[in-house]
């Protein structure tokens, strides 16, 4: 891939995990980053970063959002790349979760997209420019003890693929990585929550949550000489992340999505689709045959593969 240096871009939720990991990964390179926190120490630490504006943000905050708007715009130097990392991951039965907790979810991980996209949506059409939403495989697939996150995550891969419909005639490419288990803090950042959302759990479900709160006070030991499971994960390290972010803002012919991962969480992932594609095809008012579900597949295998 073409060497490309100076392009400015933004990136949320940068003082830990895969924002921080990305903020690294980019100002390394040459490019200046403006790294979004809230918390005055992790501002600090991200200013002794080389190449990197820290800015005080809070994508829940409108305020915060056009203060930042006005910093960028302010600079000079235009935004190319947009990275919307801010998320907020917890785990937890559905029937724990209060409105409240909910609409915060969806407040951080899809509202929060959102608002930074419409306030820095003309800057990125300038630069015929970039934008990069962190979701999840959790976007494709459902997990028990997962389900309002997933819910937020699969609303992310929906507003990717219309933002992307309606800004590449434009000049602006919107992708999503969607990553696995992934080597950060995000999890600790979140288990306070999560523990309460499970603690609160009544009759029937009470002696399923306890069960959960046992699994969390004793987690199992990672094997690393046995074979990925769900009961083995193996997670990987933010760098697969972050080049992935690299190749779909730079790269000449991006893709709309990134799935990052390890081979065992890749399988699921595929699997799971398939089940999906073979559910919604056994239906009496629309059912493909094995043979045609076969050419349909050869037939966009042949339109991807390349000259």
């Amino acid at each position: 891939m073409t060497t490309f240096t100076n392009y400015p871009i933004l990136v949320t939720g940068a003082s830990t995990g895969i924002g921080h990991h990305l903020t690294h990964y980019l100002a390394a390179r040459g490019h200046p980053v403006y790294a979004t926190a809230r918390k005055p120490q992790d501002l600090e630490m991200l200013a002794k970063i080389e190449m990197v504006t820290p800015i005080e943000l809070d994508v829940r905050n409108p305020t915060h959002v056009q203060r930042a708007l006005t910093l960028v715009t302010e600079r000079g130097q235009g935004l190319y790349g947009l990275v919307n990392n801010a998320g907020l991951g917890e785990l937890g039965l559905c029937v724990t979760w209060t409105d409240e907790e909910l609409i915060n979810l969806f407040d951080i991980n899809v509202f929060g997209p959102h608002r930074m996209t419409n306030a820095f949506v003309r800057l990125l059409i300038e630069a015929q420019g970039r934008i990069i939403n962190i979701g999840s495989q959790g976007g494709m697939i459902t997990s028990k003890y997962y389900g309002p996150y997933t819910m937020t995550k699969h609303a992310l891969e929906a507003y990717t693929q219309a933002l992307h419909l309606e800004l590449e005639p434009y000049g602006v490419w919107v992708s999503v990585v969607q990553p696995g288990g992934i080597v950060t803090n995000a999890g600790q950042n979140a288990s306070s929550g999560t523990l309460a959302k499970i603690q609160r759990a009544t009759p029937p479900f009470k002696d399923e949550a306890d069960q959960i709160l046992e699994a969390f006070q004793q987690p199992s030991v990672p094997q690393p000489d046995a074979p990925e499971s769900a009961t083995n994960r193996k997670p990987s390290s933010p760098e697969i992340v972050s080049r992935a972010v690299y190749e779909a803002l730079f790269s000449p012919t991006p893709k709309i999505r990134y799935l990052v991962g390890t081979h065992w969480e890749g399988n699921r992932v595929l699997h799971a689709l398939i089940e999906k594609l073979l559910d919604e095809n056994d239906n009496p008012m629309h059912n493909y045959s094995r043979d045609q579900l076969i050419a349909l597949l050869d037939e966009h295998l042949g339109q991807r593969q390349t000259p």
